[in-house]
């Protein structure tokens, strides 16, 4: 073989090299099953509520009583990921998902189900949701050397992406043809089935405990190495803002679809398909780029480009249409920016500390469940085209301020 021959099987097969690490492979092959229920989770949930009372506000209420919960708890479970075990941590919080999901398909399928069962599931699922996230992020570093993160961190963001092409789409599918709690009871056993993988990865490194440590005390170490650290501060307000004027618009999906383009769930899901579908063909080409070095540079590009298509989406009467567009979307959104931010989280935080900064990364996805209600007044003061571009502009307007007023990511990028 020549040379040039083995260069190029080489870059072929850089892709993928963080899964030569056995520990990482497990984790990765965990995360296809919970993504994919992840992906299930709110299409199924959005259609339930919008079964039951009819109404694209009481839906925005629902993903906001997720998202109120995630944030003290997303600030703990960093305080947690840190000082417990992360790997039994991420076991015991997929047991009471799939535990929580199962009760809710049984209280359907029996007739028995009321809206206030939806908002109390919902709000155990986003405290346990921030529990997991911290944890689930910061035990990616204790997998695989540190050559290989950004790639650890663009395979983990592209299975999980892959969860989102198939899961939107199957549970459309399981809607249409078997009904809602058929959906809920294969959703509570895909976040089961995963657990396998995880009890199988061993040999994580030892963290040093901390004794005499108040809990209060590990937070603000983490808060403080945010504000000391300017990238840190930069990429994490700017995915606090990203989150929650751009990225909410994929929780009350169920209602845009229902009310501009007048498909039912399973055309839902084939729209979520292809926000998921983007952000593989975009975790594909980052995990390629092996240790890209305008890192920042991508970053504020994606973000931009993002807004641009979200603004065009919201405007499109056509159904395909908005599927292509879709597509880019999910490429500049979970594709580019996400993985992104987390690497450049990962390589600037001291290990001890990277539960506790990781979990004030983890106010964006609460945020970003927040983000749903306004989203949702917006659009039945308004309509939904001006409510979406309305928060496209302003993730603009801080990304902007952010990212090229203030001079850390221009340094970044020079």
């Amino acid at each position: 073989m020549s040379q040039s021959q083995t260069s190029r099987l080489s870059r072929r097969f850089q892709i993928f090299s963080a899964l030569r690490h056995r520990n990482f492979r497990l984790f990765w092959l965990n995360g296809a099953t919970q993504a994919m229920a992840q992906g299930m989770q709110f299409l199924i949930l959005g259609w339930l509520v919008l079964d039951i009372t009819g109404s694209s506000y009481q839906l925005g209420l629902v993903v906001f009583a997720f998202g109120l919960p995630n944030i003290p708890f997303a600030l703990l479970g960093g305080v947690v990921a840190d000082r417990a075990n992360r790997l039994k941590l991420l076991i015991l919080t997929r047991i009471c998902v799939s535990t929580l999901i199962f009760a809710l398909a049984i209280l359907r399928i029996s007739d028995l189900l009321e809206i206030w069962h939806v908002y109390a599931v919902v709000f155990l699922l986003g405290t346990i949701q921030g529990l997991n996230m911290p944890a689930r992020q910061a035990i990616v570093a204790d997998l695989v050397e540190r050559d290989d993160m950004m790639n650890a961190v663009a395979l983990h963001t592209m299975v999980n992406q892959t969860g989102q092409i198939i899961g939107p789409a199957a549970a459309g599918g399981i809607i249409e043809l078997a009904g809602i709690g058929p959906a809920l009871l294969v959703n509570a056993g895909l976040y089961l089935s995963g657990i396998g993988f995880l009890l199988f990865i061993t040999g994580l490194p030892r963290r040093s405990a901390t004794k005499g440590v108040t809990l209060l005390a590990e937070l603000g170490a983490g808060w403080q190495c945010v504000r000391s650290t300017p990238i840190l501060l930069t990429v994490i307000g700017m995915t606090l803002a990203f989150a929650f004027f751009a990225l909410s618009f994929r929780q009350v999906m169920p209602a845009i679809a229902q009310e501009v383009l007048e498909i039912g769930a399973g055309g839902t899901g084939l729209l979520l398909l292809a926000v998921g579908l983007g952000s593989l063909f975009g975790n594909l080409i980052l995990a390629g780029l092996g240790d890209f070095r305008r890192k920042a540079g991508l970053l504020m590009a994606s973000v931009l480009l993002q807004s641009v298509f979200l603004t065009l989406f919201a405007w499109s009467p056509w159904p395909w249409v908005s599927w292509i567009i879709l597509l880019f979307v999910g490429a500049m959104s979970f594709g580019f920016f996400v993985p992104l931010v987390v690497t450049l989280i990962q390589l600037n935080v001291p290990p001890e500390l990277r539960g506790r900064v990781f979990s004030i990364l983890g106010l964006a996805p609460a945020v970003h469940y927040l983000g749903a209600l306004p989203l949702a007044l917006a659009a039945n003061a308004i309509s939904w085209p001006v409510a979406v571009t309305a928060g496209a502009a302003l993730s603009v307007l801080v990304a902007l301020w952010l990212g090229v007023w203030r001079p850390v990511l221009r340094r970044l990028a020079e």
